[in-house]
């Protein structure tokens, strides 16, 4: 017993040399800080004169200096190959991917089989809400690869990822920006993008594509919102959306209800909250994916329907 203990003291001192090594000599990308498009967000509402903010929520960055106490040689983010092959050698740690796009739940699921937590462990790590003063903690879950103890809780796990979206996205939220789009407004819009786009180029056309129809009071026509109202551990979070869902009564059926939804309904990573922020000057108010997932734009529901028949066949 003592030799398995002390190779797996010696396991997570190599991880610990091995990251340092790794961060010591690599040269990683400069933060960038996260502005809006002035061009064609500000332009806008100021021949709206209208706040910026279309829920007009209100962002009090009470939760930005919080979640700073988590000791760096508790739970490590994977930056590099070494460190995820020593990880995978010790079983005391837990390998986790959290992807982009993914709703709270869903973690929580995927956590709970890895982890093997139980309901009340589950609870904790969804109901972070008050510690982090807003309606709802979806969209805070920073969505990245972990290594954490095979013994954390849902609350520590929970604190880690919105500790984790405190560094890679509050610390860049200058506060010019926070005057023209709360966080939790960016982080609705965000999530939004993250389940629709079908990849990086995507994302500031849909964008765009979105603040257009907002401005417009148009209804945003999302399908992913309906899939968030749907969505269950039993038929699926994100279930193929039916021509009668449209009908759905929920504040998420972004069909019925205009502007955006009461909360995020993923948790995006930054480029997506970039893209929110800096949306693709664009004539479109209408957008479809064809069968090989490449997007195409209409300023028109004619030249829209149009489309529809062309790539669907409807």
């Amino acid at each position: 017993m003592k030799r398995k203990s002390y190779l797996g003291i010696f396991i997570v001192i190599i991880i610990f040399i091995a990251s340092g090594i790794y961060y010591f000599f690599a040269t990683p990308e400069e933060p960038k800080t996260l502005t809006t498009n002035i061009d064609i967000i500000n332009k806008t509402i100021n021949d709206r004169s209208a706040g910026a903010d279309p829920d007009a929520a209100e962002d009090n960055g009470s939760f930005a200096s919080l979640f700073q106490t988590i000791a760096d040689n508790v739970f490590i983010i994977i930056r590099d190959d070494m460190t995820m092959l020593a990880a995978a050698a010790d079983p005391s740690v837990k390998f986790i991917k959290v992807t982009p796009g993914m709703r709270k739940e869903e973690i929580a699921s995927m956590l709970g089989q890895k982890l093997s937590w139980n309901n009340a462990e589950k609870e904790q790590f969804l109901n972070l809400d008050k510690a982090i003063n807003t309606t709802s903690a979806e969209g805070y879950y920073y969505p990245d690869t972990y290594i954490i103890p095979a013994k954390a809780g849902g609350y520590e796990v929970g604190r880690l990822m919105i500790s984790r979206f405190n560094s890679e996205v509050m610390t860049r939220y200058v506060s010019s920006t926070k005057k023209i789009i709360s966080v939790d407004t960016a982080l609705k819009i965000a999530s939004i993008i993250e389940r629709e786009a079908s990849g990086k180029s995507d994302k500031f056309l849909i964008s765009g594509i979105m603040w257009n129809r907002i401005f417009k009071d148009m209804t945003l026509d999302i399908d992913a919102t309906l899939q968030y109202a749907k969505g269950s551990e039993v038929g699926g979070w994100w279930p193929k959306v039916e021509p009668e869902d449209k009908f759905l009564e929920s504040p998420y059926n972004t069909y019925q209800n205009k502007g955006l939804t009461p909360t995020p309904i993923s948790n995006p990573n930054l480029a997506s909250i970039e893209a929110a922020l800096n949306p693709k000057k664009t004539s479109c108010f209408y957008y479809l994916h064809d069968k090989y997932r490449r997007i195409h734009c209409t300023a028109t529901y004619k030249e829209h329907l149009k489309n529809i028949a062309r790539y669907y066949g409807k």
